[in-house]
């Protein structure tokens, strides 16, 4: 147990908590912004409140506010209880420029005060440059304008701090050229310590501060005063955590139990049914700058995730460990996807009656043309692209040749990933690769495994129940008894890390593309990427993970991730689960496309058509009486089929469409067109590390290896913070009676001929 206590204590002996109310040293945002220095506002970097409450010469002064990103409202009172009587009102505003180096603010306060009758409205500004990331300089003008019953004295404070890390810094003001004060603060043992002295001068206005964190959104604060009494106390909260708050040893338990999608999804009355990626990855950098996340159980009972997802999160299991922390994943039911997101943990724990789903791919379509030759309607879809299998199920009776091959061949390559991944555990425990990978295809051909074969075999270290995890963790990697130790449950949280860094940052936009492309998502995506040019975004990562949809919504969207970087902003495309047909489609706009192994690539093709019920209609006695003005006019109607003029136009218009399909691939992969046509395109869908290897993706990883390539494509250096901005991101709500909204769609769309650039999502692979 000391083996783990040590380094967490170590480290949690450096987490910060900076001096709340220390507002007077204009290149400080000690208080928030609030007061003081208006520029601290944005460069405080986190909404919050303050309170503070001082009794020093007989003057009680008390100050209350609160600040958001840019906005900052306060509120300070005075009295001495012999007839000096204050009040001030403030409300200021913040800005940040040039990726963060430079912060301005003004101020507008209303002082009321017994020594004249009416209120004097005041005008103040600041700034604070901050040009290397251990340098902060500041200015600020009080009083600089003015109006009311009394003039106030303007006061002009300029001041400078060089910091050395979290530990040490020095800060120097001076007050209308006159007043000269220095403020050394020191970190040790999670306490801040703020020396303050002045210069020049016999005030003797010498204070120290001592102040920690509590929670990791709380700062409390005392003051020491010149006769050693104290004679401040002070609060501070931040909503964003404090990334290294925790000073004890924790056992903590992460749980995904919920759907984990691109993006979440809340249903009315029914509250989050889903978790997004980015809550996860969020949740794991606190994860990674909490010195007391030593030990952490991810707990996967409930986990319904993709293969993508599960690989991100198996790339944060892996940073964990890199740092030092132990990780067990527990399971109930022991899946392909589980696998992959646990296989990297020190340990994976299966709950004694849990499921072990190992038996190889598969997957089947259903066909229905025999039913709707019974119902009198034909579907009448025509294709470009024999391997285009989407449009088979409504106008044959059985798979093609064709998409059986395409099929068999991508559950080969699905398998032969999900082996070399798994193969990665055996391979740590002394396993040759050979050896691993006879063993999980052995197990492959058992039809049913229990908890108890996943240990035999290897899959999992032991059996126990979740309570029983924690000592028999501290038991295995520590060698200490604790028959008795529990965790802490510690729920994924979208809350920002509140990092004390002066470091420039740029921003990289980060959009979705996630689900059927249709005119909804076109309008919302389209809106999203024209405001990326006028935005402080760098770079822009689409991430995608889309069958595809409309082929008109795909081209619009294409084209306008065109725009964006015909505008100078580079575009990373970033691959999920899947970018197939119009997905990928619309992933080619970018300039670099990076997948993952598992995702499915390609489908390059198109397919569209209509549907004719006018057997239908016969059978139920209902008849159509149609007028036009032309011979084409009621061409798109249901209740009768297509010309062969028809036909031949429609099929026109799809050879033209995939033309230009082939055209944007050849283009952002940089192959002839006629190679994309022949070798790779007519519906061919591909695995991600086999579309990496015939180039059709340039790289593969996540949104990670995404975020790193478009640092590079706009020209950021590695040592440069980065801040994402989402667009597009937000949780979409959407009513649990989904399937008539669906029915609703398909019958506004049934009189219409309709283009589709889609890959149906049939690879569900458990």
């Amino acid at each position: 147990m000391k083996r783990l206590l040590l380094p967490i204590f170590l480290s949690s002996a450096f987490c910060f908590a900076y001096l709340p109310g220390e507002s007077d040293f204009a290149s400080l945002d000690g208080g928030h912004g609030i007061f003081g220095n208006p520029a601290a506002i944005p460069a405080f970097d986190s909404w919050g409140a303050m309170t503070d409450y001082q009794f020093d010469d007989g003057i009680s002064t008390f100050r209350i506010g609160g600040n958001l990103d840019h906005l900052a409202a306060g509120f300070s009172y005075s009295r001495d209880g012999k007839g000096f009587d204050e009040s001030r009102w403030s409300l200021s505003h913040g800005s940040e420029w040039l990726a963060r180096c430079l912060f301005l603010g003004t101020r507008v306060e209303a002082l009321r005060s017994a020594d004249f009758n009416g209120t004097e409205w005041l005008f103040s500004a600041g700034a604070i440059v901050r040009p290397l990331n251990v340098v902060s300089i500041g200015y600020s003008g009080r009083n600089l304008l003015q109006g009311g019953p009394k003039r106030q004295k303007m006061i002009h404070d300029l001041g400078a701090t060089v910091r050395v890390g979290n530990l040490l810094s020095v800060s120097y003001d001076v007050e209308n050229f006159k007043r000269h004060r220095m403020l050394f603060e020191l970190e040790l043992y999670g306490i801040r310590a703020g020396f303050k002295l002045p210069i020049y001068d016999d005030s003797r206005e010498y204070s120290l501060t001592l102040s920690t964190t509590v929670g990791g959104y709380n700062t409390a604060a005392i003051t020491f005063f010149d006769d050693y009494l104290v004679k401040r106390g002070a609060w501070g909260f931040h909503a964003a955590k404090n990334p290294r708050a925790t000073t004890s040893a924790q056992v903590y338990r992460v749980p995904l139990d919920k759907e984990v999608g691109e993006v979440e999804n809340d249903v009315v009355f029914f509250g989050t049914r889903t978790m997004g990626i980015h809550t996860v990855r969020n949740h794991f950098e606190h994860l990674l700058h909490d010195p007391g996340a030593g030990l952490v159980i991810l707990d996967f009972s409930g986990y319904r995730g993709g293969i993508a997802i599960s690989m991100e999160i198996k790339r944060y299991v892996e940073k964990l460990l890199a740092r030092g922390s132990k990780v067990i994943a527990y399971v109930d039911d022991l899946r392909p996807s589980v696998m992959v997101a646990a296989v990297s943990c020190s340990r994976i724990v299966v709950e004694p009656s849990a499921h072990f789903s190992w038996r190889g791919l598969g997957g089947s379509s259903l066909y229905y043309k025999g039913l709707f030759d019974k119902l009198g309607v034909k579907v009448e879809f025509l294709r470009h692209g024999a391997y285009k299998s989407a449009v088979e199920p409504y106008t044959a009776d059985s798979m093609s040749a064709e998409a059986r091959a395409n099929r068999e061949e991508l559950y080969k390559d699905y398998w032969e990933a999900l082996v070399s991944t798994v193969s990665e555990r055996f391979s740590r425990r002394g396993k040759s690769v050979d050896d691993a990978k006879r063993t999980i295809d052995s197990l492959a051909g058992v039809p049913l495994l229990t908890a108890k074969g996943a240990v035999q075999n290897g899959f999992a270290d032991t059996l126990l129940y979740l309570d029983q995890v924690p000592s028999y963790a501290l038991k295995t990697f520590f060698d200490v008894d604790a028959p008795m130790a529990r965790y802490k449950t510690w729920k994924p949280s979208d809350k920002k890390l509140f990092l004390e860094n002066w470091g420039w940052r740029r921003h990289i936009a980060l959009l979705n593309i996630d689900g059927t492309i249709d005119n909804r998502m076109e309008k919302s995506v389209l809106d999203a990427l024209r405001a990326v040019p006028s935005s402080r975004a760098s770079a822009l990562v689409l991430r995608v993970s889309s069958p595809g949809g409309s082929a008109l919504a795909s081209d619009k969207i294409w084209a306008a991730i065109r725009f964006v970087r015909e505008q100078g902003i580079p575009v990373v495309a970033s691959i999920g689960n899947m970018g197939a047909s119009g997905g990928y489609y619309i992933a080619c706009g970018a300039e670099k496309i990076i997948a993952e192994s598992y995702s499915i690539v390609g489908s390059i093709g198109i397919y569209g058509g209509k549907v004719d019920a006018s057997g239908l209609l016969d059978k139920l006695g209902l008849k159509a009486e149609t007028v036009k003005t032309h011979q084409y006019s009621d061409a798109e109607s249901f209740n009768r089929p297509w010309t062969d003029e028809e036909k031949a136009a429609l099929q026109e218009y799809m050879d033209d469409f995939y033309d230009r399909f082939v055209g944007v691939v050849s283009e952002a992969t940089g192959k002839p067109k006629a190679e994309i046509d022949s070798l790779y395109g007519g519906g061919r869908v591909f695995m991600g590390w086999k579309a990496k290897e015939y180039g059709l993706v340039h790289g593969l990883g996540g949104i990670d290896a995404a975020i790193a390539e478009a640092k590079r494509l706009a020209d950021i250096s590695e040592g440069t913070d980065i801040e994402i901005d989402f667009i597009n991101t937000e949780k979409s709500r959407i009513l649990p009676a989904t399937g008539v909204s669906a029915w609703l769609d398909f019958v506004d769309g049934i009189g219409r001929t309709q283009f589709w650039a889609i890959e149906p999502q049939r690879f569900e692979f458990e």
